[in-house]
């Protein structure tokens, strides 16, 4: 299994969901908020409209009053580049269609230049017409920077991915080419979007009792 930790919860989490009758995979209301509590400040919930339309809406998060706006209601392409667009058309295609799961390793860029390595999981859900339109996925830091509590609604823009594998829930894994895209300077985050990341207050204090990942 290449999962483990928070990654390795939910993707426990999402065998034990029921399913109706002859369905593959679980329908996006048999998600329990209660039982995902811990996992909340990391989950997203993506909805594909059409296919460079992926709706995203952040689950939970540590802090909400600290942040301008609601993580929600905004396109995950809009945090894309132009020439990465079929690629990630087709990486949503994969975890929908098969269906099957994905995970990815990548680098996304921080606040003020600073780089991080992530891990993210991505897992397919029916509609209540039984139809494969949402994701459910999980991002966390490889390594856990410093300055984090703050900035713990991780979405990767898939910028800069190192690794992809994807993971048979039942159904077999695709076989998916990607476009190779031609190099080019490293991005700087546009204001439309990259406001939401910015918290609206100071820094909140420590938490004393507070534990690393593991």
């Amino acid at each position: 299994m290449p999962v483990s930790g928070v990654l390795e919860q939910l993707l426990n989490y999402w065998h034990e969901l029921p399913r109706e009758g002859s369905a593959r995979i679980p329908a996006r209301q048999t998600l329990n908020l209660a039982e995902l509590h811990e996992l909340l400040p990391r989950i997203s919930l993506l909805k594909r409209v059409d296919r460079f339309d992926v709706q995203v809406s952040m689950i939970g998060t540590s802090a909400p009053a600290l942040w301008q706006n609601p993580m929600a209601g905004f396109n995950a392409f809009d945090l894309t580049s132009p020439d990465l667009y079929e690629n990630t058309a087709r990486l949503y295609d994969a975890v929908l269609e098969q269906p099957s799961g994905a995970y990815l390793m990548e680098k996304v860029y921080r606040h003020k230049g600073r780089d991080a390595d992530i891990s993210s999981l991505y897992l397919p859900l029916n509609d209540r017409n039984g139809k494969p339109v949402y994701i459910i996925g999980c991002s966390v830091y490889r390594k856990r920077p410093t300055y984090a509590r703050i900035n713990d609604r991780l979405m990767p823009d898939h910028q800069k991915i190192s690794s992809i594998e994807f993971i048979d829930l039942g159904n077999g894994v695709p076989s998916v080419m990607f476009e190779r895209p031609l190099p080019r300077p490293r991005p700087e985050p546009e204001a439309r979007w990259w406001d939401r990341f910015m918290p609206a207050k100071p820094r909140p204090p420590k938490v004393r009792g507070w534990m690393p990942e593991k």
